[in-house]
């Protein structure tokens, strides 16, 4: 059984992983949907997908800083994982994250 620090540590290391690859993809998106040239540009579609990446991004920062307040009650607001440009059923990484950050902010 892993320790209440531990526990803390985990958390954290994988809410920041999480916001690594949300980052990664907004990153992608926007420079896929135009060549990274305007950013004023962008597709609907892609800003929308890229403000629902951020909004997870901002509600993990705030558990972490909640969390590092002391509080061990302390879970991100948004706990399904975000839509994709492209549907990989199964396959996506991030699905796998949030379904494991989901169990672990449940169990500890």
């Amino acid at each position: 059984m892993a320790s209440e620090g531990e526990q803390i540590q985990y958390k954290v290391q994988l809410l920041l992983h999480i916001n690594s690859i949300l980052l990664a993809r907004v990153i992608q998106m926007t420079n896929n949907s135009n060549g990274g040239n305007n950013p004023g540009t962008l597709p609907e579609q892609v800003q929308s997908l890229a403000s629902q990446y951020l909004k997870r991004v901002h509600a993990n920062l705030q558990c972490i800083s909640q969390i590092n307040q002391g509080a061990k009650g302390a879970k991100p607001l948004i706990l399904e994982p975000p839509q994709l440009l492209v549907q990989l059923p199964g396959q996506d990484i991030l699905a796998k994250l949030y379904l494991l950050m989901s169990r672990v902010f449940e169990i500890w």
